[in-house]
């Protein structure tokens, strides 16, 4: 098993979120003060060597790594040696399991609950590492549903667990890329898991919510419900695709389309846009402007968008009884009429996620859903090991932290 996968508590108050995107890596600098997250720096780097989560050239995605990190040092003047890492791709899949002891008539402890939940760990498949494990209910003898489990007396504990993998492969490269740059892998944490911390009001846990997160090669998919993280998935289509198709369909540079998407994509037509007129600098020409039908532009970006919605229906369609309301949040969010299109295909209530500010985050990343996932993986590491209130500073055990923090 890929031990360093799962989350472990940091040696030091000061870390490193990273989100290894296809286009873009992300490093938060983070410091603890008194259980609360501060972002103390930032880097934020275009990303090489990686395409769907997935290390493709080890040198450039060392490279890459290395360059954010660098810069958040920089900034924080720290060093770090220590990484969580958002995954997305990776080969994530979600399933549930029931894990049971069975012994005399005693008080529940700390070590019965810590069995039952380690014993996941005993079915997991030689391919894939367990990424999170996380107890959806407590049945004790003939009673469902437990909410505390410590004090109570029983013989026969059982567990309802989720369980949340990823591709041993992937992971094993993604650590040598980490501890070639001379740094330690804390644990990684799925991309639509931390998008949805950082983006769902507890409301939207309780009742059912899916988050999409649109990346750059993939969209990653969860759900939460009655305040559970229950589901993980993505598809294999994500901001990058649509940008080849505007390169492709424009007859431009990828840099070119990627500019003309950021600052005019769109994907429903109006009656406005049908004869409006979009000039963008074509790098292929010495900066010669380009003539575009904004109508045309539409033309290229919704076909695209309604291909990668149509797939996240298809996911959803085992899950359709809990699912009560869509989020969307990653690059592509930003699109306008993103949220109009989303519902229509979905045929769900829609929002678009922003995610929640933390401390010390600069104004351009403050609120902006491309760093829905970074923000998310700081919240979870605070939620976990800080006491989940980040108003009490005060330090406990790995294990104990986790029992009060899934209760």
């Amino acid at each position: 098993m890929l031990h360093s996968a799962v989350m472990t508590e940091p040696r030091r108050n000061v870390f490193a979120i990273l989100d290894m995107g296809s286009t873009k890596m992300v490093c938060f600098a983070v410091k603890m003060n008194n259980g609360v997250p501060e972002i103390i720096g930032i880097g934020h780097k275009a990303a090489d060597g990686i395409n769907g989560g997935a290390i493709t050239n080890m040198q450039h995605a060392s490279y890459s790594v290395l360059s954010s990190i660098d810069l958040a040092e920089q900034i924080a003047e720290q060093t770090i040696d220590q990484v969580y890492i958002n995954i997305s791709g990776c080969g994530v899949s979600s399933f549930n399991v029931v894990n049971e002891i069975n012994s005399t008539v005693h008080e529940i402890s700390d070590r019965d609950i810590k069995r039952i939940v380690l014993q996941t760990y005993e079915k997991c498949c030689d391919n894939n590492v367990i990424v999170h494990n996380i107890p959806i209910a407590y049945h004790l003898d003939n009673v469902s549903s437990i909410t505390e489990l410590k004090g109570l007396y029983g013989s026969k504990l059982r567990a309802d667990m989720h369980v949340v993998t990823a591709s041993k492969l992937a992971l094993l490269n993604i650590e040598n890329c980490i501890t070639n740059s001379n740094l330690s892998m804390a644990g990684c944490i799925v991309e639509s898991y931390a998008s949805g911390l950082a983006c769902l009001t507890e409301d939207e846990k309780e009742l059912g919510t899916v988050i999409v997160d649109i990346g750059g090669s993939y969209t990653s998919i969860g759900i939460f419900d009655k305040g559970k993280f229950v589901y993980a998935d993505s598809v294999p289509l994500g901001g990058v695709h649509v940008t080849r198709d505007i390169a492709y369909g424009l007859y431009t540079s990828v840099k070119s389309a990627e500019r003309i998407k950021i600052l005019h994509g769109n994907i429903m037509l109006t009656s406005a846009d049908k004869n409006y007129v979009i000039e963008a600098e074509n790098d292929d020409y010495d900066g010669e402007l380009i003539s575009v039908m904004k109508s045309d532009l539409i033309g290229i970006i919704r076909p695209r968008i309604e291909e990668i919605l149509e797939l996240v229906k298809d996911k959803l369609e085992k899950q359709k009884n809990i699912v009560r309301k869509v989020v969307i949040t990653g690059g592509c969010s930003q699109l306008t009429s993103m949220k109009e299109i989303a519902s229509y295909v979905l045929n769900k209530q829609v929002r678009i996620g922003i995610p929640v500010s933390i401390n010390g985050l600069d104004v351009e990343y403050t609120r902006n859903p491309i760093f829905s996932a970074a923000i998310g993986v700081t919240l979870l590491v605070a939620q976990t090991f800080y006491n989940g209130n980040y108003n009490n500073s005060k330090r406990i055990s790995r294990f104990k932290r986790l029992f009060e923090w899934i209760k």
